[in-house]
């Protein structure tokens, strides 16, 4: 079964994937960081900042920015998962640390996926379009 949708919080709060995706710029603890890159999204007007959630086969996937679908959608839609031992390193973590690694071992599957990628990509489409109807003119909000 899929499900997804919106929730929206006075203040921007990471999601699993946020470190991962929006990485901080200046050498100080990521508590402090002010600038990102990617940047974090801004608030929707009038409604906060928007939390995705897609629940597909009992498990929800959580993201805090369109960046953080592209980049799960882009990677579990590999044929082969890639390694996540650069990533690691490079963000100084140890692997069991990494969003792809803290996933259940059953979501690995080329089978389930094919399932969760379809999922995404249709949960992120209804996404745009209703942020779209939210905020007419292209913001990071809903460009993301």
């Amino acid at each position: 079964m899929k499900r997804y949708r919106i929730e929206y919080t006075l203040r921007w709060s990471p999601a699993p994937m946020s470190f991962w995706v929006h990485v901080e710029q200046r050498p100080r603890r990521r508590s402090q960081a002010r600038i990102y890159d990617p940047p974090l999204p801004f608030p929707v007007p009038g409604k906060g900042y928007a939390r995705f959630f897609i629940e597909v086969d009992g498990l929800t996937f959580e993201f805090a920015s369109f960046r953080e679908l592209d980049v799960c959608i882009r990677t579990l839609s590999q044929r082969h998962l890639p390694s996540t031992e650069r990533e690691t390193e490079t963000r100084r973590t140890g692997p069991g640390k990494h969003w792809l690694n803290r996933l259940p071992a059953g979501t690995h599957s080329w089978t389930y996926r094919q399932k969760a990628v379809k999922a995404l990509r249709e949960a992120r489409k209804a996404f745009a379009t209703e942020l779209a109807v939210l905020v007419p003119a292209k913001t990071d909000a809903c460009a993301q």
